[in-house]
């Protein structure tokens, strides 16, 4: 970040360098004396020097913290939501018959899926029209032929003297046929044949023959569909349930049947199918725990490094300029008190009535602050590996809502349903709702006292409110007034992301305000330099005029005393 320059820099008026003194005899050096008596009054000057540096070095710490924070936002963006943050693994039974992936938003579950047909294209081959070559000619005199693809009839002029090879080129190349019938050359070692493929599989990607007279020796047998186009099939977890019921679709690549599941036929199975278990995977997550407590350690120890906190207080030779500044401390604080608090919108689990958050602070699941102090962690965060694993074994789900919950929602009421919340414009924690029915229609709404818009049996927060886009459901219209509580969740993966951007934001973040303060000291300091400059400039000047005139003065009078010395002498000598 460039710093801001007030005062621009001083340039002498001295006479220094082209000023002489003669001196006298008795040895004085005059300049010794002013140079002496110049650096006798630089004392505040220099102080001013040594602040600035002091000043700009402060200015760069602050800048590489505020780019650190900007940094850490961003990289904890990337995981601050719940599909984001949970990883499963696929295990599936069989020989391949069927592979599967999964993609965000996949639920833990057991699958089985039974692949009754793959889908297939259509082929074609000339099995009663041979040739001996592949340039053998085929078309004898000009004319055309027509192909039909899923219903689209596709016409191509051909030409005589059209050899086998020709013709395949020119399918292959028409763009017509393009993505949708390509045509080769086979052989059996003896023989050449005419093969036309479908690019696509599914039983309405057929091929029809509809005119090939042109070819010589063309005969409605000629040609052989060796593959029909036809659709897989598939059952899964036994649905469709007749006998002769199946899902079908045009491709062996199936992502519509199983939520965030792609499923790859490769072959037919059994009629018991094959098995797919989707089941959380708790070592993806845990190193996704280890990354955010690494970047977020990072910071911790920039923080307390800067601010002189991890300093070895008996080393009288440590020169390091830390920044000692409440802002700073209070950065610390809001920092380690998201870290230590519980989670916003997160209710203490109840393991009698079995109801709240099972886990509501990262201490809960096994990550604690070391504060040991000299410790090489000191003000950290450690992980107990016990902890975690019996967390995560326990309940993963809940382990990446304390981590990763993004607007999640939820209501003590049977009658209150929340539709949706606006992660990122929503604000999390627990709000009070109360509304008021009469004559079965709600009259009115308020969160945490504030009005909500009311449309049918539905109710909204607006922008005057923390909930804002908090859009709730009422099912019982039954006359009278009701409150209930509705909590919305926000993971410390993005509540501590949202504070850094806080603590960033150019116009009221906390590190930037500092930043600016710092910048306008040392503008300040580069201005009373250069009047300090200024000012021990002029003081050298007028010592300089100063002893000018007195070694001037001084060697008149030591000139006129040899003329005395000398008129004595003559007069006594007569």
């Amino acid at each position: 970040m460039a710093m801001s320059v007030s005062a621009s820099s001083y340039t002498s008026t001295s006479t220094s360098g082209g000023f002489t003194i003669n001196g006298l005899g008795d040895g004085t050096d005059w300049t010794d004396l002013i140079e002496a008596s110049v650096e006798a009054e630089s004392y505040e000057l220099e102080q001013y020097e040594a602040d600035l540096e002091e000043a700009e070095t402060i200015c760069d710490l602050l800048e590489a913290l505020d780019d650190e924070l900007v940094d850490l936002a961003g990289t904890l963006q990337g995981y601050d939501e719940m599909d984001e943050f949970l990883s499963y693994s696929v295990v599936t039974t069989g020989d391949g018959e069927v592979a599967a992936s999964i993609e965000d938003g996949a639920e833990e579950g057991t699958y089985n899926v039974v692949v009754n047909q793959l889908a297939k294209n259509d082929i074609w081959i000339s099995e009663e029209l041979s040739y001996s070559s592949a340039d053998d000619e085929i078309i004898s005199s000009n004319s055309s032929i027509t192909l039909t693809y899923a219903g689209e009839a596709i016409t191509l002029d051909v030409t005589a003297g059209t050899s086998l090879q020709d013709l395949v080129d020119q399918i292959n190349s028409d763009p017509d046929c393009d993505d949708k019938i390509s045509a080769s050359v086979i052989s059996d070692g003896t023989d050449y044949y005419l093969k036309l493929t479908g690019e696509d599989t599914g039983a309405d990607n057929n091929i029809e023959l509809t005119n090939l007279a042109a070819i010589d020796g063309y005969a409605a047998d000629s040609f052989t569909n060796t593959q029909t186009a036809q659709n897989a099939r598939l059952k899964v977890d036994g649905f469709p349930s007749g006998a002769d019921e199946w899902i079908e679709t045009d491709s062996n690549t199936v992502d519509d049947v199983i939520d965030s599941m792609s499923l790859t036929l490769n072959a037919v199975t059994d009629s018991d199918g094959i098995n797919i278990g989707v089941s959380y995977d708790t070592d993806a997550m845990v190193e996704t725990i280890e990354d955010f407590v690494t970047e977020v350690n990072q910071v911790l120890y920039d923080l307390l490094d800067v601010t002189g906190a991890l300093a070895d207080v008996d080393d009288d030779d440590d020169d390091s300029v830390y920044i000692k500044d409440a802002t700073l401390d209070m950065v610390y604080s809001s920092i380690k008190n998201a870290l230590t608090s519980a989670g916003l919108g997160f209710l203490y689990y109840n393991s009698e009535t079995e109801e709240g958050d099972l886990f509501t602070s990262l201490s809960a699941v096994g990550i604690t602050t070391d504060s040991t102090e000299g410790s090489d962690t000191f003000g950290q965060l450690e992980i107990d590996y016990d902890d975690l694993e019996d967390a995560l074994a326990e309940d993963p789900e809940a382990v990446a809502l304390l981590f990763a919950a993004s607007g999640e929602a939820e209501t003590d009421s049977s009658d209150l349903r929340v539709i949706s919340s606006i992660p990122g414009l929503t604000g999390a924690g627990d709000y009070d709702v109360q509304y008021t029915v009469s004559g079965g229609t709600i009259t009115s709404a308020s969160i945490d006292g504030v009005d909500m818009y009311i449309e049918g049996n539905t109710i909204l927060a607006g922008s005057d409110s923390d909930a804002n886009g908090l859009y709730m459901e009422i099912s019982d219209l039954t006359d009278g007034t009701y409150s209930s509580t509705v909590t919305v969740k926000q993971g410390k993966i993005g509540q501590l992301a949202d504070l850094c951007e806080a603590l960033t934001d150019v116009s009221t973040g906390s590190i930037p305000l500092l930043m600016a303060s710092y910048e306008g000291l040392t503008s300040k300091l580069e201005g009373e330099i250069y009047d300090e400059e200024a000012r021990i400039d002029a003081y050298k000047t007028r010592l300089e005029e100063k002893y000018s005139a007195l070694d001037t003065m001084l060697s008149y009078y030591s000139n006129l005393g040899d003329q005395l010395d000398s008129t004595i002498s003559s007069l006594s000598s007569d």
